[in-house]
């Protein structure tokens, strides 16, 4: 396995220093249109372009070593909880690290929403986390939370948190920079010197046209980028996934439930889907989460080339097809249901000569769990919900009364008061501060 995470470095050390050059290149760029403009003496503004993207590629770098994960969990509202609140989840993190000899235990936060879904940031044991949604939690079992959790633990191991939160990072600055440029030559003073500079035939004209088209082409380019790697590595994250857990069937049960939560859904459903995702995550997060509620899963040729992650039909027909829990089996299967060349070196997993490793079923049968779970999946998974709910509020600091008539009270931080009154049996309850 060392030799697949070594080769993964690389990669990403490879796309880090091409999105590097391009950024480069991209502030360069601009520095020697906006110089035309102003004089003929170009090149002193591309060595100043040059420098001030310099100073925000460090920027950038110190923020996503130091910030970026915290961004992210903010962005979507995500609150870190305890483990005495979901020793479950807590469990399945610490279980999948140790598998996954990932040598720390990355931080568990909770996002308040009813989308099944989860993603992970940060490289080291100070910005590591994996997050989850309280729907998730709901709907999915114990072995399915381990399938989804090692996929996520994966991708830590692997490195593709420091790529795709660099990377965004990059593409959320280039887009800001070519949103203001667009801007300013629709509508601003820009607009109206650029035509009288065409009409003059002056090379100002020619500076502001290129400078319209790098900012109207940069960000294609860097999203085409990011999301190419991207979707390779959520196959690898899930042939990770495979040998953490030695299970393929649980990751493959937890995308069919998460998937099957838009592909079921009616229109207004798929409305609230699709603002709750944008609420919660946004452009550049989606393309961290598990599933990607916002793209389309039967996608065309363009969609397809602008998805942030791979088919999860693809990926599940995958799974359900392995015979063991090892890499080679998981590129033997990738190969044939994707006829696409190989996920991993074949070459280097022959010399390594690895042992294939078995599927270990979980401790209860497949068929009595099934049963189980088909008499009282309601009842399981409302319980579930009801726990991932309280957990979210316990943490985002309610606090929480237990009436004696069995009614759970649950005040939020911002309501100051006093005392309560149970809606039940109106028996009236003290609330310290």
């Amino acid at each position: 396995m060392w030799f697949i995470i070594e080769q993964n470095k690389r990669k990403t050390t490879f796309f880090l220093i091409i999105l590097t050059l391009f950024f480069l290149f991209f502030g360069s760029a601009l520095g020697f249109c906006v110089s035309c403009e102003i004089s003929d003496k170009s090149y002193f503004g591309t060595y100043i372009g040059l420098g001030i993207s310099f100073i925000c590629l460090l920027g950038i770098i110190i923020y996503t070593k130091f910030n970026a994960s915290k961004f992210f969990l903010n962005q979507v509202g995500a609150v870190p909880i305890k483990k005495e609140d979901l020793p479950v989840l807590h469990n399945a993190v610490e279980e999948m690290s140790i598998s996954a000899s990932l040598g720390f235990i990355p931080k568990i936060y909770i996002i308040d929403s009813n989308i099944p879904n989860a993603f992970s940031v940060g490289i080291n044991e100070k910005n590591a986390a994996v997050a989850v949604t309280t729907g998730l939690l709901s709907s999915l079992n114990r072995d399915e939370l381990q399938g989804v959790i090692a996929h996520e633990i994966a991708h830590i191991k692997n490195l593709d948190t420091l790529y795709l939160m660099y990377a965004g990072v990059v593409f959320g600055l280039i887009v800001c920079v070519s949103n203001a440029i667009i801007r300013g030559f629709i509508g601003g003073p820009r607009s109206r010197r650029y035509s009288s500079s065409r009409r003059s035939g002056d090379s100002a004209g020619a500076a502001i046209l290129i400078a319209l088209i790098l900012a109207i082409i940069s960000p294609i380019l860097v999203k085409l980028l990011y999301l190419t790697v991207s979707r390779k590595r959520e196959y690898l994250a899930d042939a990770c996934a495979c040998q953490y857990t030695r299970y393929p069937s649980g990751l493959a049960s937890a995308l069919t439930k998460i998937s099957n939560f838009s592909v079921s859904s009616d229109k207004n459903n798929e409305k609230y889907i699709e603002k709750n995702e944008k609420m919660h995550s946004g452009e550049v997060v989606s393309c961290m989460y598990i599933h990607n509620f916002l793209q389309k899963e039967n996608a065309g040729f363009w969609d397809e080339l602008f998805s942030t992650h791979p088919s999860t039909k693809k990926r599940i027909s995958v799974l359900k097809q392995m015979g063991a829990c090892d890499f080679e089996e998981y590129n033997k299967v990738y190969r044939a249901v994707l006829s696409e060349k190989s996920l991993v070196n074949k070459n280097k997993l022959l010399k390594m000569n690895l042992s294939p490793i078995p599927i270990v079923a979980p401790v209860a049968s497949a068929a009595s769990e099934t049963a189980v779970s088909d008499k009282n999946t309601d009842e399981q998974r409302i319980n579930r919900q009801r726990e991932a709910k309280d957990s979210f509020k316990k943490a985002s600091n309610y606090k929480i009364i237990n009436c004696d008539c069995n009614v759970k009270l649950k005040i939020p931080p911002e309501l100051k008061i006093s005392e309560i009154a149970c809606p039940n049996c109106n028996r009236v309850h003290k609330i310290l501060g």
